[in-house]
Formats: C-alpha cells, structure tokens, sequence
C-alpha cells in the first residue's frame, strides 16, 4: 500500500519535469536557429525590425542623438572579475521614436557615487542587434528607482524604463557592436542556447519514471508470488 502511494506520489511529478523540460528544448531550439539564421545577416531599419514577431538577434542600423541627461545603470554586472554597469540610454531616431541603446559595460568605482558618462550629443549612424531579456529576473526584493538621472536599477524592465523616459519605445534593446561610436566595453553575449541539454534532462526525467514502474511492477508479481 505505502509503495503504491509512493508510485502515485512520485510518477505525475516525474512525467511533468519531463514535459516540461521537452518544452523548454522546442523554445532553446527556436531561439537556436534564430540566432544563427540572423547572425550574419544585413542590418535592418528599426522599422522592419519591427515588422518580425520577435527580432531577437536581428542585425538593426539606425541614426539619431543620444539624451546625455536620461540613462539606466544595471547593476552588479561583472567583466573580467570587474563589478560595474551595462549602461542604457535613449536615443530618438530621425524618424522621431525613441530606443533603448545598450552602450556597454563601464567600471563601477566608488558604489556611493554613480561613474560619470561621457556622451557625443551630435548626429550618430549606430549598429547592433536586437535583444530583449529570455524571461522575468529573479528578484529577492522590489526594484526601488530613486527619483532623477541617472537612474540605477537591478533589472531590465523594457515597460517600466519607457514610461521614465516618458516614451513608447521598440520591444526590444539594441547592443551596440563592437566598434561602434559611443560604445564602451562591449561584452559578448552569452548565448546560453544548448537546446541538446533540456533534451538530455527530459530524458533523465522519462528514464526516472519508467525506472520507478518497472521497480513498482516487479514488486508486486514478487509479492504476487509470495503465499
């Protein structure tokens, strides 16, 4: 009796683990040949960008002027055993809307006092690729945002930094290639795909369960055979 409530207990649990991480391998997969169907492809406008359901990785050129005054510092972002931040700042396009650039990694110094950001306010033609977080941060508390610029903040809220900057603003970032005016340190972007895993741990997962019948099944002709 206690093995088959066990049985009961344990299969459902393993079978949705296993589900789910075959879910999570189709969504890695997608992402997977998104990335290298559009990683050398040519740049595109913001506005064809737009026209994709998702233009995650998408090459992306555009042109226009930075807000020096107005930007978002993410912090605890480490390069090279480093702490600083990835440094965020509007620029309004010529066709008159505003997007979200990431310029890079900068040092982060002295923690009681933001890093000073040098920006060209004149006329730029900037490249990079479209990029917006793979789901939600994890937060042990509220992201509290003190009040003027800059801004520093614990984790990229596409919905909440528009409404700072009292804009609409693409669903997407753009990272700034290496090279590019403006830049800082650009780091690579991990992209920690390897749809091949999730496959492997479903397998694990299924393996688990039909390991758990075949151990339940054998138990019971055994205690079927006993007197």
């Amino acid at each position: 009796m206690k093995l088959t409530l066990l049985v009961i207990a344990l299969l459902p649990i393993l079978m949705v683990l296993g589900f789910w991480q075959l879910s999570r391998y189709e969504q890695k997969l997608v992402l997977e040949q998104a990335y290298e169907s559009r990683h050398d492809l040519a740049p595109v406008t913001i506005s064809q960008a737009q026209l994709h359901d998702d233009p995650l990785f998408l090459p992306v050129t555009v042109s226009g002027r930075f807000d020096p005054d107005r930007y978002f510092l993410l912090d605890n972002q480490v390069y090279q055993g480093e702490a600083g931040y990835e440094l965020f700042m509007p620029l309004l396009t010529d066709e008159g809307e505003w997007l979200l650039i990431n310029r890079g990694w900068i040092p982060a110094g002295d923690r009681e006092q933001l890093p000073e950001v040098r920006t060209d306010p004149g006329h730029l033609v900037l490249t990079g690729f479209a990029y917006h977080p793979l789901g939600k941060p994890f937060m042990l508390t509220e992201d509290i945002w003190e009040d003027g610029w800059p801004k520093r903040i614990q984790a990229l809220d596409q919905l909440r930094m528009s409404e700072a900057i009292e804009s609409t603003t693409p669903d997407f970032f753009l990272i700034l290639n290496n090279g590019q005016p403006q830049a800082e340190q650009v780091r690579p972007v991990v992209v920690n795909l390897k749809s091949e895993k999730h496959f492997g741990y479903a397998f694990q997962w299924f393996a688990m369960a039909l390991v758990l019948l075949v151990l339940y099944g054998f138990q019971m002709i055994r205690a079927g055979k006993q007197p």
